[in-house]
């Protein structure tokens, strides 16, 4: 208790704002699953978040979260620092050409501000949960699309606490997939290309799409982290859908502890009130395993499991 307590002191004269200790991070968890975290921050602006990123480093184990989806956090907690991304802010437009976003930027309003300001092209991204950061991180997309479509330039942090700017090109998108899901980096903030579009025609897409993905996926109410499986690439170089092939080996009635697949659609794991990671982890096992057995395909998760210190619990 003293040694948090003088970290706590260290850290508010460093940062400026107080550290929370000891705090649960099922409460910041779509699959409402996870220990406490020993120490844990809301950083409320891009300046916050790399005061605390140069704060822990070379001190004390760190992660950065967004929303709090697409991850799993281990039931022992994590060992070290949580740093939850709030840094929210939107500007730019079709003048501009452009639209800057802070990394904490909930999707959603990303969204809103497109529709708002006439810019077309990013409707795709209506439904999708998190923030600005953690979708480039992923490269999340939806219908034939991904946020890496859109993206024009970034603005990071590195391990050593540098700051620079990474174009599209520097960034290695790919299919869920980025440079800062093997690099020790944290996105700042992210610049999209603005197209001018239509508020009409996007509010129509935006409803189709919200509709489509309302027939398939878990509602709001349901814990889950999204799609637990990335689409494995054939020989042709097309997507196979994890689902469909997790829905021929019979997954959609495979339950272990307070884990389940949800009747909806086979990529999604869902916590049926009480499960724990350990739950999640030893039916993703058993999926995997069936997938690989009848088709030859190793599934590859796209939730990240961070454990106690590192990601992969």
């Amino acid at each position: 208790m003293e040694k948090d307590s003088d970290l706590a002191h260290e850290f508010q004269r460093a940062v400026g704002r107080p550290l929370r200790t000891r705090v649960p991070l099922r409460d910041y968890s779509s699959f409402r699953i996870g220990g406490d975290a020993d120490y844990f921050f809301e950083a409320s602006s891009t300046g916050d978040l790399a005061a605390a990123l140069a704060f822990a480093r070379g001190k004390i184990p760190c992660y950065v979260i967004g929303g709090g989806y697409n991850i799993l956090f281990a039931d022992a907690g994590f060992r070290g620092l949580i740093i939850r991304n709030r840094a929210e802010g939107l500007s730019g437009g079709i003048e501009e050409g452009r639209v800057s976003a802070d990394s904490g930027t909930p999707i959603a309003r990303i969204v809103q501000f497109a529709v708002a300001g006439n810019i077309g092209g990013l409707e795709f991204l209506a439904g999708i949960p998190g923030t600005a950061g953690g979708a480039l991180s992923s490269n999340a997309g939806a219908f034939g699309q991904c946020i890496g479509d859109h993206v024009l330039e970034a603005s990071v942090v590195d391990e050593k606490g540098q700051k620079t700017t990474l174009a599209k090109s520097g960034l290695e998108l790919g299919y869920r997939d980025s440079r800062f899901r093997r690099k020790r980096e944290t996105v700042l903030s992210i610049v999209l290309d603005a197209r001018k579009g239509d508020k009409v025609a996007s509010s129509a897409k935006i409803s189709d799409y919200l509709e489509k993905r309302r027939e398939k996926h878990p509602p709001w109410s349901v814990a889950s982290a999204g799609s637990f499986f990335k689409n494995p690439t054939s020989p042709d170089g097309s997507k196979i859908p994890a689902g469909r092939l997790l829905e021929d080996v019979g997954a959609r009635d495979v339950r272990i502890g307070g884990a389940s697949v949800f009747q909806g659609h086979c990529n999604f794991i869902i916590n049926t009130g009480n499960a724990r990671a350990g739950d999640i982890l030893q039916l993703a096992a058993e999926l995997k395993e069936r997938v690989k057995a009848r088709f030859g395909i190793l599934l590859e998760e796209e939730v990240i499991c961070l454990g106690e210190s590192l990601p992969g619990l």
